[in-house]
């Protein structure tokens, strides 16, 4: 069955974005199709919209316009819904964007005409506990991060998983991450390149205080459990760097990959390789260099 319905999630506050979106509204609309904006970009448009969880349960297809942040915002949304994302960039780096913001309207025809495949990925399930009593409960497409709030002291965390303590870990924070998320905080604090199919949850290190420490991949049916000991500094724990709650000592976060999925347009003319080089400047001619 082809899409009918079709939301459109994008940057509220960014002027290009609201025109690109008002633009789209209209072109998919003269196409036949039912079209609503996310209450925050319809607020600022002047137009009807429907708040993020209803537009999510609502639609067949949300395209997203903005960077990566809008991406991660529209995929916990759908997560575990038959809605596919569109991601479009009309933001800065867009790594997890399947089309740049000129090419628009043929990304559109040809996902909506059923030309490109969808691909799926896992989310990560993040549960937060105090003194028996779950505080937090979430679930994040990149990562999950406990680390100080104003990043200047080191936290002090107990780890353990694959059924025994890890030890202790101080350091400025801790990230887990999904194959989405090891290419953003994860990598640039030194851990691995998951490919996009890789079911699996990586943990990283952010600055450990001992040499010794790595990043270590977890299998898909892992949890890490960390329990926080303390720090000179509030301590948070951050989804996808965009859901934040404070954390104290004697709390306990499990983190584990969630059964529940994001389906997501790929498109074939940006695969992950070319991703890698165009995006995060892999370089790499083939040729043997001294």
């Amino acid at each position: 069955m082809k899409p009918r319905r079709i939301a459109i999630l994008g940057h509220a506050t960014r002027p290009g974005v609201r025109r690109a979106a008002l633009r789209l509204q209209d072109l998919l609309k003269r196409r036949g199709l039912q079209v609503r904006l996310d209450a925050r970009l319809a607020a600022e448009s002047g137009r009807e919209g429907l708040p993020l969880g209803a537009l999510a349960k609502w639609c067949d297809v949300m395209v997203t316009l903005g960077g990566d942040g809008t991406v991660l915002a529209g995929a916990r949304s759908v997560a575990g819904r038959r809605a596919v994302l569109l991601p479009i960039n009309l933001g800065g780096l867009g790594f997890l964007t399947v089309a740049e913001g000129p090419d628009m309207a043929s990304a559109l025809t040809s996902a909506l005409g059923g030309k490109w495949p969808i691909g799926t990925r896992r989310v990560l399930s993040v549960l937060a506990r105090r003194r028996g009593r779950t505080v937090h409960r979430g679930i994040a497409l990149n990562d999950a991060v406990v680390k100080s709030a104003g990043g200047s002291s080191a936290v002090h965390l107990k780890l353990r998983t694959l059924g025994d303590d890890l030890g202790r870990l101080v350091a400025d924070g801790l990230i887990a991450a999904t194959a989405a998320g090891s290419t953003a905080y994860s990598l640039s604090a030194g851990g691995p390149l998951l490919a996009p199919g890789v079911e699996g949850m990586v943990l990283t290190p952010v600055c450990p205080h001992a040499l010794a420490t790595r990043p270590l991949v977890l299998g898909p049916d892992d949890e890490i459990e960390i329990q926080v000991v303390g720090s000179f500094e509030r301590i948070v724990l951050l989804l996808d760097g965009q859901e934040g709650v404070d954390l104290f000592p004697h709390d306990e976060v499990r983190v584990k990959l969630d059964r529940r999925i994001v389906r997501v347009f790929q498109n074939p003319d940006r695969p992950f390789v070319r991703s890698l080089r165009t995006k995060l400047g892999w370089q790499g001619s083939g040729k043997r260099s001294l």
